[in-house]
């Protein structure tokens, strides 16, 4: 019988991702093993997709399936190391007529080498993605993200059924009133990740499409936001009205409070919100000093210290991005200093203690690309991946989550918030040169499969009310086929913003089967330059067959436009070919 020395040797990356209790979710259906004892390197793919016939009445998929090892032990002592699909129940015996197929990839190969868990998550992930292929089609109500974004401005103003005053204070529900079955809005209170939500993108939308009375609706909001900063305790509360015994879910007051505030304060020119923020983040960067880079998932405000067993170490994604904007506002370079430290900290511990909310992958692989750590940022990258759906769920038929991502780790569906804010840090990155062609697949998925978030996308929306406000939930077949139940966001209506803002606004391909992706977003940190005269794009030819297209630059208003490619200049008429893409530099 082997002892514990054959275990050093040996890497398992387990799927689906789980969270930090150990609560799994339904992502990427896949594992790795890597066996130096023997020197075998195993990598499998299940595709779920393909197997129909799973449900409550038998094995309803990842409710009881995981990608894992199994050891069984002979009588003689002996061990048998497997690698599979393996279920630790089943909630019935009936199976559907007819075939009941297992669809798998597997691949094995020779490796000497012992690697670490990170260098074993690139591997795996670059010999996954080609297995990754779209479906080129789109769901029945998808006509452009232009339409969808001017419909999602107009029911914002719908102030009965999006806004809540409190206290002579403007701020907006979290959910359209009436659509959550499970959560009410408090009656004096509002939050602050739906206000930043809504007016960081509000804000660009403004810039090139100006509109007085949606002006005076985000002016409003962004009288208030000061009112989050609290100097008691020098930190941004999520809640408006806190409770004495504030505690908080650290992915908020970091992504929202240390990302989305401080943009929203450079993109208005408030000196008191950037003043808040640099604050704030003296409190941010005492925490991380006390927990050495590796946060706790709860903690309270007024001390720091941590509550519950949970821990979020992928909030050093958003710390990191945090603190580079702290060092672009003034310039210190011990900004820079205390980002590196995080994404280091990202990059050492446990692969499987990575994952709670999927952007802050994204924002951690984003300030390292900023830092030139490429290493680092696309091994944050593949992590992220591992929370994807990489299949579709024949148990849905209204809809397909194929490209889109697990809202949370152990969540069990995918939201169009997390949907949007997971690849929206990606333009930023391959602005900054790491370009992955797979991950160009699953953005253009969901440039497709994100319409399906919208009430009766495959029916009649004619008479749909607060029909441009995104429903949070897609139905899974492990929660049960529920779409909706969760509600329409309001704080999803700033994704549907930047959907357009990302493929349409600043530039439209002649092609719709063709991406065209801008890379300049994340940037953008001072309104009065918004759009920039200098534009990023990468076109993407997601299909089978070369295309030809042109491109239109809307912000050029029918003026001179410079499009070129590694500094020469492309023809009008532009030739992709089959699954490649083209880094374009657009002047006007």
């Amino acid at each position: 019988m082997e002892g514990q020395s054959g275990s050093w040797r040996r890497v398992l990356l387990q799927q689906p991702t789980r969270n930090s209790l150990g609560a799994w979710g339904n992502d990427l259906p896949a594992l790795y093993l890597l066996d130096q004892n023997v020197g075998i390197e195993t990598l499998m793919y299940f595709d779920v997709g393909d197997m129909d016939w799973m449900s409550i009445k038998n094995i309803p998929r990842f409710l009881v399936y995981r990608c894992s090892s199994l050891t069984k032990i002979h009588g003689d002592g002996t061990q048998w190391l497997g690698v599979g699909l393996v279920a630790d129940q089943t909630t019935g015996d009936v199976l559907p007529a007819g075939k009941v197929r297992f669809s798998y990839w597997l691949l094995q190969r020779p490796v000497t080498a012992l690697f670490t868990e990170q260098q074993a998550v690139t591997r795996w992930m670059q010999a996954l993605l080609p297995l990754f292929e779209e479906r080129l089609s789109w769901p029945p109500c998808a006509s452009n993200w232009r339409d969808f974004a001017a419909g999602t401005i107009e029911n914002l103003q719908h102030k009965a059924e999006t806004q809540v005053e409190v206290d002579g204070h403007t701020g907006l529900r979290a959910y359209v009133r009436e659509t959550s079955k499970l959560w009410k809005q408090p009656a004096n209170n509002f939050e602050l990740m739906t206000v930043a939500d809504v007016l960081w993108p509000s804000l660009l939308y403004l810039k090139t499409h100006p509109s007085p009375g949606f002006q005076r609706e985000c002016d409003d909001l962004i009288a208030d936001m000061p009112g989050f900063y609290h100097s008691d305790t020098h930190s941004i509360s999520n809640d408006f009205i806190r409770p004495s015994d504030e505690r908080a879910d650290s992915w908020y007051p970091f992504e929202n409070g240390l990302i989305k505030y401080p943009t929203i304060g450079s993109l208005t020119g408030s000196k008191q919100v950037i003043t808040n923020f640099l604050d704030a983040f003296q409190t941010a960067e005492k925490m991380a000093h006390d927990y050495d880079y590796l946060f706790p998932i709860y903690y309270e405000v007024s001390n720091l210290r941590a509550q519950g067993a949970g821990t979020n170490y992928a909030v050093g994604g958003l710390y990191a991005w945090s603190a580079l904007i702290g060092n672009r506002l003034t310039g210190e370079e011990r900004y820079r200093d205390e980002a590196r430290k995080a994404v280091r900290a990202l990059s050492t511990v446990p692969a499987d203690r990575l994952f709670h909310e999927p952007q802050e992958l994204a924002y951690g692989a984003l300030a390292a690309a900023e830092l030139g750590m490429r290493e680092q940022a696309e091994y944050l990258l593949y992590q992220q991946l591992r929370m994807f759906y990489w299949y579709s769920d024949p148990s849905q038929k209204t809809h397909d989550m194929r490209g889109m991502v697990q809202a949370a780790a152990s969540i069990l569906y995918p939201a169009f918030k997390e949907n949007v804010e997971a690849i929206l840090p990606w333009t930023g990155i391959m602005k900054r040169g790491i370009v992955i062609e797979g991950m160009l697949r699953f953005m253009d998925q969901q440039r497709r499969n994100n319409f399906s978030f919208f009430q009766n996308c495959s029916g009649d929306r004619r008479n749909v009310p607060m029909a441009f406000i995104p429903f949070e939930n897609l139905g899974t077949l492990e929660l049960g086929g529920q779409t909706g139940n969760v509600g329409k966001e309001i704080y999803g209506a700033g994704e549907c913003i930047w959907m357009y803002l990302m493929f349409e606004a600043l530039g439209q391909v002649s092609d719709r089967e063709l991406m065209l992706v801008n890379l300049d977003l994340v940037d953008a940190a001072e309104g009065e330059h918004f759009p920039p005269r200098h534009l990023n794009f990468i076109l993407y030819n997601p299909t089978t067959e070369e295309r030809a297209a042109t491109i239109n630059i809307p912000p050029a208003n029918g003026g001179s436009v410079r499009i070129t490619e590694s500094g020469k200049v492309v023809p009008e008429t532009l030739k992709v070919p089959s699954h490649a893409f083209l880094r374009l530099s657009v002047g006007f």
